[in-house]
């Protein structure tokens, strides 16, 4: 079987492209009997996998998204005699002649519109049925991400699979005291730190962790340290840290490498992660990894994913956002708990497990 997989978004951030690079890296780690056709719209991203030698690496040379994925991509489906295109992220060549799968990594354009800019919410409006109607199977992450794809989309039970994306391997890591320390140093990272990871946006519900934040550092000499990326509608919250004066108190690291996150994670308090909404929530599983105790939402399918090993909060409730920092905080057999069942939730999740399913799933398809 020869499989294309559509990889526009290589040089995107986010847990996309972490769930990209992993179940590409695994696939190719299992599979030397299929080849591979890695479609790119940059240049630049040729060699990135040339050391695996069942892999073709081809470039699009189409700059608009929409159509690299509906001319671009069904032209090289012919020239390359793909039977199978796959999408990581979102879209699939509606008129492609091949088999065709992609992963939904979630429904927050229409669990909460409202939080999105326009013109994004008419795309996926539009959009996201029609890749679901031509799609011969979607993949989603969760079961609690099926149920909103047959809620919202009306899809059909059986056109859905699900299989549990993971943590990278690097989040095993023990403790190491000398790694820590110098990634401490190179952030100048403060002594006690709660610990956010993500994109700011609204949907992160980035503003609701600042609010709260403030009410608990009143209360217990903490900082809070972010890592992540500005993303849309996120002035807002830059002017809430001003205006409450938090500018001392709250850490912007912006992108921080792979490498440097587990000493993060381990340096940390808690992580508080209570997203809107998520479609898998991969930080969860990388604190629990780092046994770093974890705050996120009881809402959406992070219980699922968190697997009873985090204190569960209303996203919209930072009483209970508060009360659940202060709990860990000052609760030495708490944190114990917490870091003990998360050291076992996380051995459900592999990549390699993940990546075996999505191969058997493309081989069922797949029918020459």
């Amino acid at each position: 079987m020869k499989i294309g997989v559509m990889l526009r978004h290589l040089n995107e951030l986010g847990g996309v492209v972490v769930y990209t690079k992993n179940i590409i890296e695994n696939l190719l780690d299992i599979d030397k009997k299929n080849e591979y056709v890695f479609l790119y719209n940059n240049p630049s991203f040729i060699g990135t996998y040339s050391r695996y030698k069942n892999v073709k690496e081809v470039v699009i040379n189409i700059s608009n998204k929409l159509l690299w994925d509906q001319i671009g991509v069904p032209r090289a489906v012919r020239s390359e005699k793909i039977d199978l295109v796959f999408n990581p992220k979102l879209s699939i060549p509606l008129f492609a002649p091949s088999k065709k799968v992609f992963t939904l990594h979630g429904l927050e354009q229409f669990a909460l519109p409202n939080i999105f800019r326009w013109y994004d919410h008419i795309y996926f409006r539009i959009m996201t049925p029609l890749y679901c109607r031509r799609a011969n199977i979607i993949i989603v992450m969760t079961n609690t991400g099926k149920n909103d794809l047959i809620k919202y989309l009306n899809v059909k039970a059986d056109k859905i699979k699900v299989i549990y994306e993971s943590y990278h391997k690097r989040f095993k890591t023990r403790k190491n005291k000398g790694n820590i320390m110098a990634v401490k140093q190179k952030y100048n990272l403060p002594e006690k730190y709660i610990f956010f990871i993500g994109g700011i946006t609204p949907l992160k519900n980035f503003s609701n962790i600042i609010k709260s934040f403030n009410i608990i550092r009143n209360k217990i000499p903490i900082k809070l340290v972010v890592a992540g990326f500005k993303r849309w509608k996120y002035a807002s919250d830059m002017d809430l840290i001003r205006r409450l004066k938090l500018q001392n108190d709250v850490k912007i690291l912006g992108f921080v490498p792979d490498d440097d996150l587990p000493y993060l994670y381990h340096s940390a308090q808690c992580l508080i992660f209570p997203s809107l909404y998520e479609g898998f929530g991969i930080p969860i599983l990388e604190a629990q990894a780092c046994e770093c105790p974890v705050i996120c939402s009881k809402t959406g399918c992070t219980p699922e994913v968190s697997g009873g090993a985090a204190l569960l909060v209303n996203p919209y409730n930072r009483k209970e956002i508060v009360q659940s920092i202060y709990n860990i905080l000052n609760n030495k057999y708490l944190r114990k708990k917490l870091i003990a069942a998360g050291l076992e939730n996380v051995k459900k999740f592999n990549w390699s497990k993940t990546a075996k399913k999505t191969l058997k799933l493309f081989e069922e398809k797949y029918q020459p």
